[in-house]
């Protein structure tokens, strides 16, 4: 859970606001943070520059003050003056880390646990001296490390904007440092204030939230107050943006205004609200349909709020669906009639056909699950030439998809499978010939919600010889949805990681292909073929572009059941043409029918796909309604 905190003014080096230290350091200190713990707040902060010059008996003063009631002193700011040359190979060096050493034993006397190593000015590598500044700097954060270390503290890294600071000016250069030094006792700092100023994306928190112990925010450009009356914040979103995405990320920590007050008591008050509703889970959100939905997954974004973690539901007009956090707000399976104004409560009830991705590691496979029973294996051992999807199969054990690994028709043709055939000249779909292999190098991601599961794959494509050609990454996804529609979602990524790559214009391409079960063939079982334009049959759909195609039947002893397959509005050449034949192949190509592509060396192309398997007859309009729920949403 988040702690709300907030530093007293006194002793601050930021460039805004500067505090002097007070005649009674000692006093204001006590007086001030029991203010700040009388009005709510979880924890206080003050500036090194109160601490680093107390005398021996204003330490025992505070130290029987925090005895008789905790000051909950969290962190302490500004450690370093900012005529200090920490970076100077030629600096006095000793001088500064007395001072440290100093601070680190008060610091541990009152139980404060985080040093934070902002200082910009002060660790401002020397002009023309960089490496040499560089690794004088790095030599005295070990040092400091090690002393702080020693007094049970933790350093924190605090990212300053580029008008302070030339070293760790941002999020990622700060991260990256105390990712790579990799000690549990250096840690990082976000603050809101420097990020806001430099542009990041607050949601760059998720990189790095398991090494983040404490943030500090204040409203952009002039470090005000957060939420002031009358403050003019130059972007009045990203406090709570930057709250959303510690949110979602499950941040612990504290949360700490650090800022110049015009009126500290005054300002402290007004700010402790205002963070209290931003660092605070919605309860209820609305949403109103563009089309009819059954059973549809929707994305509702919320930039400047978050969902809670133990999401499950969503209740609204006496029903209750399926819904979870997902990315920047809630995903949600709703059924609503176009343009009804849905008022959703969140809650933690267990609603629906909960979905789940199991890894086998040992079978070389990941089982998916909706409402406890089978759905499909993704397999991706090297017992097979490449993985697939599949079987697919309903509740009841019906299939959907072929899946033999023994048929001498096509067998490559494996149920749902990721395949091109021109591959820099290697053939990637097929298994004779110049053919060559796709290998599983990583399994990860694997998520199991109340409204989705889904689960990433890596996979490298290489040629016969085992050389590599390009990099896949794909995302597959399920929903809570049950047996009469439900949607796997995939989301591929081809990088060229490798070099340039070549797809050519071969009739053998996807990237995304399917093998409907022998029962709904159109040449030797019930299944008809139509697409979006109101083509049937295979000669009038191959070949042709669509927005989506169908394989629709109803076999003898099972009943109504079907495949559709959407394309999406941003993939390549968009609408795809259609390699679907009466044999059973249900394939997405616009390499054989538009022409072949390069893929730059070092960049990407993404395709995202949408296949219905439902147990029930659909008409056009529907199936339509839900393309456009699908192509226009963010799923």
């Amino acid at each position: 859970m988040i702690k709300l905190s907030c530093c007293i003014p006194g002793g601050s080096l930021m460039p805004e606001g500067i505090g002097g230290v007070p005649v009674s350091p000692a006093k204001q200190i006590v007086s001030n943070c029991r203010y700040l713990l009388d009005l709510g707040y979880d924890c206080t902060e003050c500036a090194g520059g109160m601490l680093a010059e107390l005398s021996p008996e204003e330490v025992s003063y505070l130290c029987e003050e925090n005895e008789k009631s905790s000051l909950k002193l969290r962190a302490v700011n500004s450690m370093f003056p900012t005529d200090y040359r920490l970076a100077d190979p030629d600096a006095p060096q000793t001088e500064y880390l007395a001072r440290a050493e100093k601070l680190f034993s008060v610091m541990e006397k009152l139980g404060i646990r985080y040093p934070i190593f902002g200082s910009g000015a002060a660790r401002a590598i020397p002009e023309g001296r960089e490496e040499e500044g560089r690794k004088t700097l790095y030599g005295f954060i070990d040092k400091i490390a090690d002393m702080a270390k020693a007094h049970g503290l933790t350093l924190l890294i605090e990212p300053i904007r580029s008008s302070e600071s030339n070293i760790f000016r941002t999020v990622d250069e700060a991260g990256e440092y105390v990712r790579n030094l990799g000690r549990p006792d250096v840690l990082l700092l976000c603050d809101a204030f420097h990020m806001a100023v430099e542009k990041t994306d607050p949601n760059v928190v998720s990189k790095y939230v398991d090494i983040i112990r404490h943030c500090h925010v204040s409203d952009a450009p002039k470090r005000t107050s957060p939420g002031k009356e009358g403050g003019e914040p130059e972007d009045p979103d990203y406090i709570p943006r930057f709250a959303a995405a510690l949110l979602r990320e499950g941040y612990d920590g504290a949360v700490s205004i650090e800022c110049g007050f015009d009126d500290f008591r005054k300002e402290a008050k007004e700010s402790l609200a205002y963070l209290r509703e931003v660092f605070s889970y919605v309860k209820t959100v609305e949403f109103t349909p563009i089309r009819d939905l059954i059973e549809e997954p929707v994305y509702i974004k919320l930039n400047t709020r978050a969902i809670d973690p133990k999401t499950t539901s969503a209740a609204a007009s006496g029903k209750v669906f399926p819904a979870s956090p997902y990315k920047e707000g809630l995903l949600a399976v709703l059924t609503a009639k176009k343009g009804e104004t849905l008022t959703l409560t969140l809650g933690t009830e267990a609603v629906g056909f909960a979905p789940s991705v199991k890894e086998r590691a040992d079978e070389k496979k990941l089982e998916v699950n909706i409402g406890g029973c089978h759905f499909s294996d993704y397999v991706y051992g090297e017992s097979t030439n490449k993985p697939y999807f599949g079987q697919v199969k309903d509740d009841k054990g019906n299939a959907f998809t072929r899946l033999d690994l023994t048929v001498k028709e096509h067998p490559h043709q494996r149920s749902v499978f990721i395949a091109v055939g021109d591959v820099n000249g290697v053939d990637c779909w097929n298994e004779f010939g110049n053919f060559g292999y796709v290998r599983n190098e990583k399994v990860d991601e694997i998520v199991s919600k109340s409204a989705y599961a889904s689960f990433r794959v890596r996979n490298r494509w290489t040629d016969g010889a085992g050389n590599p050609l390009i990099t896949e990454t794909s995302r597959y996804t399920v929903y809570n949805q049950s047996e009469a529609c439900r949607a796997l979602d995939i989301d591929v990524t081809f990088t060229a990681d490798y070099g340039e790559v070549r797809f050519g214009p071969t009739k053998e391409a996807g990237p995304l292909g399917i093998r409907v079960c022998d029962a709904l063939r159109e040449d030797i079982g019930c299944g008809r073929m139509t697409n979006s334009w109101g083509a049937v049959g295979e000669g009038e759909c191959w070949s042709r572009p669509a927005e989506w195609c169908d394989y629709y039947g109803a076999p003898e002893g099972v009943g109504p059941m079907g495949i559709t397959v959407f394309d999406w509005r941003k993939n390549e050449r968009f609408p795809t043409a259609w390699h679907i034949r009466s044999y059973g192949l249900f394939a997405a190509n616009n390499l054989y029918f538009k022409g072949g592509f390069t893929i730059p060396a070092g960049e990407s192309i993404n395709y995202r796909f949408r296949i219905l398997f439902r147990r029930r007859e659909m008409t056009k309009d529907e199936i339509s309604d839900r393309f456009v729920l699908y192509t226009l949403g963010e799923v």
